[in-house]
C-alpha cells in the first residue's frame, strides 16, 4: 500500500484543513512545498487579504502597489481602511509638503488602479477614512488639517482612476461624535475637492451603494482664546452646501446614507448657519431613489426641510436620528405620523434628542424594553424592530 503523502492529498482536503488553522500556520503550510501552496490558496486563505488597514505614508501605499501587482493576494482586497495619526500636541498636526501629498496620492492612485484593471472580484472596493490619536479625549477642539490631507489624497486618487466604489466612509462609522470631537472634514474641503473635476469621481461613485460623512466648520486659524471668527462669506457657505449636494448626487444609486455635524462653539452668522442646515439643502436638491438605510446625528434643519426630505424615501427600512435640532418654529407630529403612515417597509427606528423650540420631545407611552439610554445622554429614546417600527408613534414636549 502506497504511503499518503500531504501533496498527494486532494484539494478539497487540503482546503478542509486550511479552514481550521490561523493565518500563521496556514503561511507556514504553504511554503512546504509549491504543490501544497497551490492547492492551499483557496477561499479561506484569501479572506485574510480581503481586508487591510493602511496609513497613510510612502512607506506603506509602495507596499500596497507591490501587493497589489498581477498574481499577488492583494488583488483579492475587498475593504481598504486608510488612515493618519494626529500628533500628540492638541490641535497640531504634522506640516505636510504638498509635493509629499501628491506623492501619496500618485501611490495610492497605482494601487487602485491595479485593482480597478486585475482584481478578480471586479474591482469594487468599500473604503474608510478613520483619524487616530493616542488620546482623543484630550484632543477636543482639534483643528481639521489631519481629515483635511487624508480626504484630499484619497479624493484625488479616485478621481484620477475612476475605481468603482462600493461604499465610502469619511470619518463617520468608527466615532462616537460627541460634542466638540476631533474627527470630522472642514466642509470647504468638499467644494476644493469637487473644483477639480468631478469625472473621475463620477465614475468611482456611480455604483456606490453606502456614504457614511462627517462634518464640520473649517477651523484652520480658528482662536478659541481670542474668539476670532471663521473667516468665511455666506457665498462660500453656500457654495460649501451646493457641493455637499453635488457630491451626493454622484451617488444615484445609494442604499445607505450616514450623515454626522459636529458642533464647534462658534458664533452664528449668516454663513455659519447657512452651513448648520446643510440637511435643507439636501432635502430641497437630492434624490434618493432607492434609500433603504438612513443615519443622521446631530442634524440641524427646518420641519420644512425634514419632512421634504423624507418624503422622498417611502422605500426606507431602517431610520436612525440621535439629535435632531429643528431650526425656527417647528414640530415633530409631522415627521411622527409620517414614519408610521407613510414608511410601509420600516422595520428598524431609532430615535432620542429631538429638539424644537418647545423643548425636547419624550415618549411617555414608550413600554422600557424599547428605551433608548446611555448614562451620558439626559433622555431616553426609542428603539423599534419589526411590525412595531410602524407603530404610531407617541411623542411630547418634556
Amino acid at each position: 500500500m502506497a504511503s499518503v503523502t500531504l501533496e498527494g492529498l486532494p484539494a478539497e482536503l487540503i482546503e478542509a484543513i486550511v479552514s481550521c488553522l490561523d493565518f500563521q500556520d496556514i503561511c507556514a503550510l504553504r511554503l512546504t512545498t509549491r504543490t501544497v501552496s497551490f492547492k492551499s490558496t483557496n477561499a479561506t486563505f484569501r479572506t485574510y487579504f480581503s481586508s487591510k488597514k493602511l496609513q497613510i505614508t510612502p512607506a506603506s501605499l509602495e507596499q500596497f502597489v507591490r501587493v497589489t501587482q498581477p498574481g499577488q493576494l492583494g488583488l483579492w482586497l475587498q475593504q481598504l481602511t486608510l488612515y493618519d495619526f494626529l500628533d500628540q500636541t492638541i490641535g497640531q498636526t504634522r506640516t505636510e509638503d504638498p509635493d509629499d501629498t501628491l506623492q501619496l496620492s500618485q501611490l495610492l492612485a497605482q494601487g487602485m488602479e491595479n485593482i480597478r484593471d486585475r482584481a478578480p472580484h471586479g474591482g469594487r472596493l468599500s473604503i474608510s477614512l478613520q483619524i487616530q490619536g493616542s488620546d482623543p479625549a484630550g484632543l477636543l477642539y482639534a483643528d481639521r488639517e489631519a481629515t483635511t490631507k487624508l480626504f484630499h489624497v484619497v479624493m484625488s486618487a479616485l478621481g484620477s482612476t475612476g475605481l468603482p466604489i462600493q461604499s465610502l466612509d469619511l470619518f463617520a462609522d468608527a466615532y462616537d461624535h460627541h460634542h466638540g470631537s476631533w474627527c470630522s472634514l472642514g466642509f470647504s474641503e468638499i467644494t476644493t475637492a469637487l473644483s477639480r473635476g468631478t469625472a473621475g469621481l463620477s465614475t468611482s461613485l456611480r455604483q456606490c451603494k453606502k456614504l457614511c460623512l462627517s462634518m464640520g466648520h473649517c477651523l484652520r486659524g480658528f482662536d478659541f482664546d481670542t474668539e476670532t471668527r471663521l473667516p468665511l462669506t455666506y457665498d462660500e457657505a453656500r457654495q460649501n452646501t451646493r457641493s455637499l449636494c453635488d457630491l451626493l448626487n454622484l451617488c444615484p444609486t445609494l442604499e445607505e446614507l450616514h450623515l454626522v455635524w459636529e458642533y464647534d462653539d462658534v458664533e452664528e452668522t449668516s454663513a455659519v448657519v447657512e452651513e448648520l442646515l446643510f440637511f435643507n439643502r439636501i432635502a430641497e436638491v437630492c434624490e434618493f431613489l432607492i434609500l433603504k438605510k438612513c443615519t443622521l446625528k446631530r442634524i440641524r434643519a427646518s420641519e420644512t426641510g425634514v419632512l421634504s426630505f423624507f418624503r422622498k424615501i417611502p422605500g426606507l427600512v431602517y431610520l436612525s436620528i440621535d439629535g435632531m435640532d429643528l431650526y425656527g418654529e417647528g414640530r415633530f407630529d409631522c415627521l411622527l405620523e409620517l414614519l408610521s403612515t407613510a414608511m410601509p417597509q420600516l422595520d428598524s427606528l431609532r430615535l432620542r434628542g429631538l429638539i424644537s423650540e418647545l423643548g425636547t420631545v419624550e415618549f411617555p407611552e414608550e413600554p422600557r424594553k424599547n428605551w433608548w439610554k446611555e448614562k451620558s445622554h439626559p433622555f431616553y429614546g426609542i428603539m423599534r424592530r419589526g411590525p412595531d417600527a410602524r407603530r404610531p408613534v407617541v411623542g411630547r414636549i418634556g
